[in-house]
């Protein structure tokens, strides 16, 4: 039977919160929460709470806030759900409970994006549903007292959405059967940034801080928490439509309205805490979250507009049509629009133009928005009928409409390269069917408008001379200014990503079951049985490329990435995550690639079939080899 996470019916006790002082018994608990790549549009549910249970069976609240979450969103950072105190001690697994009452879970079929039936593994309508993760014995969280983050414990889940759900394309429309996977680790198996949203506080520019009440997510009222971020002379702050660097702009975030100044920063953990031998914070993780880049005031949000977040699909003079749109309102509500509806942004040459994570640049307007540009627009959301959304983002209205420029990636194969610049043939945007996309104005004349089968990119300092043609790339960056194509692209540095670099995920499906998907199972490796006739699908996704397994002409062996290091002596800033669930038992964690084997070989002795096995990691053809940062295996 395919399971995918350990049902409980009894709500489970909490333990009430006291201050958090060096003698409450309390630590500071970060909770974050990510998502393993998986091939939906949106994943629309609401996470309810986690709690905690202690190895003297005692079981505690760690966040008991609801919160809808895209976890589609969720792919290339990570969110910061509360910072919170915890009562001390040493936990052994996690339960997060998760609620699909009013889900939204969207995927591509024929080109055009659809939202499934969403149902449980009976196939009836599902609610809530409660996943228990077990630690990792040798990683367990270990909360001391604190009466200060200095001695913090992050809690790291991770959503696996494509070993949670199942879809069916026969029905229509298409059936998702949900059964939800989560990870847990005091560290996460990758090695996203952490984003970190809420209202200012107060900030030091003597200490280069900032301080924020955590409100994560499309929250408008909750505070989860407190939490004080690092900038650095790198820092890029976009402030009330301004993008600058260095210790300026933090004054002028420090004169802004505290309480009611939104922020969101991207952030790095670093830790700080060395595990001595018997010291009483021996287990602790502790770290200082250090900003990359810094959005706030009217730049993210107020409380007069609402921001419409998607892909340009087409432009007609200063109407953007947007698809893979998430609209939020300022109530804290946010929806994917799905087709009929039609998304489309309203600019002007007063609309306020930014590019994130860009500061060499001179000042953009609306003309810089070009079909395939992935955007984020703040405006005034207007309803015309109730198959059309617009958000008035121009600035002549009084409106203060802002559209920042979010750095998207292309897919394709190489036609031609040269030294800073190549020519692919376009597959998709940001993951999108390029298909979808009609670049008429791009150009600077009409017959200068893009052509997908040879779009024009300038990689910069990136010499793409030496590529075969059809090596397949993934090239993030920015459009060129509508109408002033070609080229049609321009690369961020280090933009340029071949196929072993990008970001990878094996896929297995084992429809009957199998006792024996593996060829090999030993510490240094799992060889995957191609052959085996118990396998439905075996698919390998590096991003929007689909490589087949019959197609790589041998087995292919998964390995385990190694841990990353933290700063002399403190914990790894990355372990690799194996998970293994049964109807039975839950899903057990291992960061220890050969316990997790150990483990494997005595369940297929004993007879478990594996059903389905999501691997997440970095795929090098010419070795035939994945590098797992993660592997999850359903029995």
């Amino acid at each position: 039977m395919l399971f995918r996470g350990a049902v409980i019916g009894a709500a489970l006790a909490a333990v009430g919160c006291h201050s958090n002082n060096q003698s409450s018994g309390y630590g500071v608990e970060w909770v974050t929460l990510g998502d393993a790549p998986g091939d939906f549009l949106s994943y629309v549910v609401t996470v309810d709470s986690i709690t905690l249970t202690r190895n003297d069976g005692a079981v505690v609240s760690a966040v008991a806030t609801p919160e809808s979450v895209d976890f589609a969103q969720l792919t290339n950072y990570a969110e910061l759900w509360s910072s919170a105190p915890v009562p001390t001690g040493t936990y052994v697994s996690a339960a997060i409970i998760i609620d699909y009452t009013s889900a939204v879970i969207s995927v591509m079929q024929n080109g055009v994006p659809v939202a499934c039936e969403v149902v449980g593994p009976t196939g009836a309508a599902v609610t809530t549903v409660t996943v228990i993760v077990t630690f990792d014995a040798s990683n367990q969280p270990t909360l001391t007292p604190s009466y200060a983050s200095t001695h913090a414990e992050r809690l790291a889940l991770d959503f696996h959405p494509s070993t949670s759900t199942a879809v069916n394309f026969a029905t229509s429309p298409p059936t998702a059967t949900v059964n939800p996977w989560f990870t847990a680790a005091i560290a996460p198996a990758d090695t996203k940034p952490i984003r970190i949203r809420g209202p200012l506080i107060n900030s030091s520019t003597a200490l280069g801080t900032y301080s924020v009440y955590v409100r994560p997510f499309h929250d408008e009222a909750d505070s989860l928490g407190t939490l004080s971020i690092f900038t650095k002379p790198t820092t890029i702050f976009t402030i009330d439509g301004t993008t600058s660097v260095g210790a300026a702009p933090l004054t002028t975030l420090s004169q802004l309205s505290a309480g009611v100044t939104e922020t969101a920063a991207y952030t790095t953990l670093t830790p700080t805490q060395a595990p001595a031998s018997g010291s009483p914070y021996e287990a602790g993780t502790a770290g200082i979250f250090y900003a990359d880049v810094v959005i706030a005031g009217n730049s993210l949000e107020n409380t007069v507009t609402q921001r419409l977040t998607g892909l340009v699909t087409a432009r007609s003079g200063n109407t953007l049509t947007l698809s893979d749109a998430t609209l939020s309102v300022n109530s804290g509500a946010f929806s994917y629009e799905l087709p009929p509806v039609v998304t489309q942004v309203l600019v002007d040459a007063t609309t306020n133009v930014t590019e994130d994570g860009q500061v060499t640049l001179t000042p953009l307007t609306s003309a810089d928005i070009a079909v395939g540009q992935h955007i984020e627009a703040i405006g005034v959301y207007q309803l015309p009928n109730a198959d059309l959304v617009v958000l008035d983002a121009t600035g002549a209205s009084g409106n203060n409409g802002v559209v920042r420029l979010l750095q998207t990636q292309l897919f394709g194969p190489l036609v031609a390269g040269a030294n800073g610049a190549a020519t692919l043939n376009l597959q998709a945007i940001d993951g999108y069917p390029v298909s979808a996309f009609d670049f008429a104005g791009n150009g600077a004349t009409a017959a200068q408008n893009p052509v997908p089968a040879s779009f024009a990119v300038n990689t910069g300092t990136f010499d793409a001379a030496a590529l075969g043609a059809n090596t397949p790339l993934w090239i993030n960056g920015f459009f060129d200014p509508f109408g002033a194509a070609p080229p049609d692209f321009a690369a961020v540095a280090g933009g340029v990503v071949q196929e072993a670099a990008e970001p990878a995920v094996m896929r297995l499906t084992y429809a009957a079951g199998s006792t024996k998907p593996f060829a090999s199972i030993g510490d240094a490796g799992l060889v995957v049985d191609a052959a085996n006739t118990a396998l439905t699908s075996g698919v390998i996704a590096v991003g929007a490329e689909s490589i087949t397994l019959a197609s790589l002409g041998a087995n292919p062996t998964i390995v385990p990435a190694p841990p990353v290091p933290g700063p002399a002596g403190t914990f790894p800033t990355f372990l690799p995550g194996f998970a293994i669930g049964t109807s039975a038992g839950g899903i057990t964690e291992y960061n220890v690639f050969a316990s997790f084997v150990s483990v494997l070989n005595s369940d297929f002795a004993a007879g478990d079939a594996t059903v389905y096995v999501e691997v997440s990691g970095t795929f090098n053809r010419a070795a035939n080899t994945f590098t797992a940062n993660s592997i999850d295996v359903v029995l």
